[in-house]
């Protein structure tokens, strides 16, 4: 009685595992698809703006390029501090065309070392890409 149970469980269990294993023309479809996207590529990721006076305002200009097959649209910049505001274009940008995103800094109120995180969301396979601006902010000693 209990071979046969056993005998009954395997036979279910391989009807159970061929029934997951994926078609080939889902997992070429699947592979089309991967290779039909945006991808986004940056000149840098990261920005070091030095040393400023608290009070400064610095600016950078991140530039990437769409090196994928299909448009691409960036979906939302957020940033990790109200004092980094980043201005894009909403536009999709096409395949092998350039965009660009700046990212101003307002060092008010801040003082040391500075490190703030622009995340970037997009229609990208890979759809989140972080950029960062860094450097020191020294208080103004005339104040």
């Amino acid at each position: 009685m209990k071979i046969k149970f056993l005998i009954i469980c395997v036979l279910f269990g391989v009807l159970i595992s061929c029934g997951q294993q994926p078609k080939p023309h889902e997992t070429k479809a699947q592979t089309e698809d991967t290779i039909n996207f945006p991808e986004i590529k940056f000149d840098t990721a990261v920005f070091d703006f030095g040393t400023i006076l608290e009070g400064e305002q610095v600016s950078y200009v991140f530039k990437f390029q769409n090196t994928g097959k299909a448009d691409l649209l960036i979906q939302k910049v957020e940033t990790s501090c109200g004092c980094t505001v980043p201005e894009y274009d909403k536009k999709p940008v096409k395949a092998g065309e350039n965009g660009s995103i700046k990212v101003r800094f307002d060092s008010h109120g801040k003082d040391g070392q500075q490190y703030k995180t622009i995340k970037v969301i997009s229609n990208c396979k890979d759809n989140i890409f972080d950029l960062v601006i860094k450097g020191v902010v020294k208080q103004n000693k005339e104040d």
